[in-house]
């Protein structure tokens, strides 16, 4: 399998300076509070950012498979939203990607709480957007992942979660509750249990 490993040199206000591979830079615009038209809905993916959290991660890979799928084709979600954290989010955001080959119109965004955020992401090359939202730009870094969260869930029509405890994730989901959104969770736990 090829990969390719983008480092980055600098981030300034809405670019960044990547070094590709064969030791060349590009800026790279990344998107600010996006007016774009979509065609369909809009999902959110939260879940645990640690792998022992997720259980059996190939029974989460087939749920989240078969779930993307579903609203796809039934939902008329064409937006995947992620925070790019931890283990949840490389696993949606690798199905994402993989589901392009079916579904070519999807799009997978990384929705940025800082810039440096760039640099810790190995895997940011499976993105079509980058995304940091100016209202987080400006955010102390102590709050910017809870202010993303929000943002997130205030963008999407639907919230797709794998949460069985608490933590930042089960924070965003209990205010996708107070928003009344549609939040479909994987995990075998009731989030109305626990609100």
């Amino acid at each position: 399998m090829f990969r390719v490993f983008l480092k980055v040199v600098r981030v300034i206000s809405r670019y960044m300076i990547v070094e590709l591979p064969d030791r060349s830079f590009r800026v790279v615009f990344v998107l600010i509070n996006s007016g774009e038209y979509r065609m369909g809905k809009t999902c959110a993916l939260f879940g645990h950012r640690e792998r022992f959290n997720l259980g059996n991660t190939d029974l989460l890979k087939e749920k989240l498979t078969t779930t993307i799928c579903e609203l796809i084709e039934k939902e008329n979600v064409t937006l995947f939203l992620v925070g790019g954290h931890g283990t949840f989010d490389e696993i949606a955001s690798r199905i994402t990607h993989n589901l392009k080959e079916k579904y070519p119109f999807i799009e997978t965004w990384i929705v940025l709480a800082y810039g440096s955020q760039l640099h810790q992401c190995k895997w940011c090359i499976i993105y079509d957007q980058f995304h940091f939202p100016e209202s987080i730009e400006r955010c102390k870094k102590l709050y910017a992942i809870p202010a993303r969260n929000q943002y997130m869930v205030n963008q999407a029509d639907i919230i797709l979660c794998y949460v069985d405890t608490y933590g930042g994730a089960f924070n965003a989901i209990h205010y996708a509750y107070k928003k009344h959104k549609k939040i479909i969770n994987l995990a075998d736990y009731n989030i109305e249990d626990w609100i």
